[in-house]
């Protein structure tokens, strides 16, 4: 598998925003994961994984440059 660096820092940026919170970020984190947890998507699971793209979605929905896989946010 080739991840490329740009995939990376969104990976990495994730991740850092979810274990040290920050303020700037949380309010759009927590718009994303409302979208990712409610009904409407069948790609999230209950341990929080989507199946669109197999990311962990609290750390991905931290990271601002990244994309929901099928376009909800």
């Amino acid at each position: 598998m080739n991840i490329n660096a740009a995939l990376l820092d969104e990976i990495f940026t994730g991740w850092k925003n979810y274990i040290w919170e920050n303020p700037a970020v949380e309010v759009e984190a927590k718009r994303r994961m409302a979208v990712c947890v409610s009904n409407s998507c069948q790609k999230f699971t209950r341990r929080k994984i989507c199946e669109g793209c197999g990311c962990f979605m609290p750390a991905k929905v931290r990271s601002l440059k990244s994309k929901c896989p099928i376009g909800k946010w």
